[in-house]
């Protein structure tokens, strides 16, 4: 389960899809997440993805691109 962290050091900009298993998909671009760590495994990133959008009925996720950032070393928008 995903929860946000505002006093984490790093959080997670990536592009994403997430295709549901009843039709259809969502898709988002620069999308940030609180990591915990430096670091985030592709599964561990899929399942915060589902977790953080409270998406039911969520099907493959797909990340198009991941970089991990610094808090405040980047541009939120």
């Amino acid at each position: 389960m995903y929860q946000s962290n505002p006093g984490s050091q790093h959080r997670v900009k990536f592009d994403f899809r997430v295709d549901f298993t009843n039709g259809g998909y969502v898709e988002g671009r620069d999308f940030l997440l609180d990591l915990d760590g430096s670091t985030v495994e592709d599964e561990r990133l899929k399942d915060m993805i589902v977790s953080a959008l409270n998406l039911l009925r969520a099907g493959p996720v797909t990340i198009h691109r991941k970089e991990v950032v610094r808090r405040g070393a980047h541009q939120d928008g």
